[in-house]
């Protein structure tokens, strides 16, 4: 929902902003849902269920290390988390 100010006009937000606060709240689901979409995605392409298995667990963790990294950033600046 986009904020009104004083005199009614609408506040310009950024639509990624609830998916920055999903996935810092939740870093450890943002980074199983990556990897498992990456490792479901490989498996329809490749027909190797065990040869995907690093790809998607380096993928779910890239995920997570970012989530994480967007939660130390939201603590520092004061953001609502």
């Amino acid at each position: 929902m986009a904020q009104l100010l004083m005199d009614g006009t609408k506040v310009l937000t950024d639509p990624r902003e609830h998916t920055r606060k999903w996935a810092s709240r939740h870093p450890i689901y943002a980074g199983l849902i990556a990897g498992g979409l990456f490792y479901l995605v490989e498996i329809l392409a490749t027909r190797d269920p065990l040869g995907t298995v690093p790809f998607a667990v380096v993928i779910g963790a890239i995920f997570t290390l970012t989530s994480l990294g967007e939660r130390r950033r939201r603590r520092k600046h004061n953001l609502p988390n």
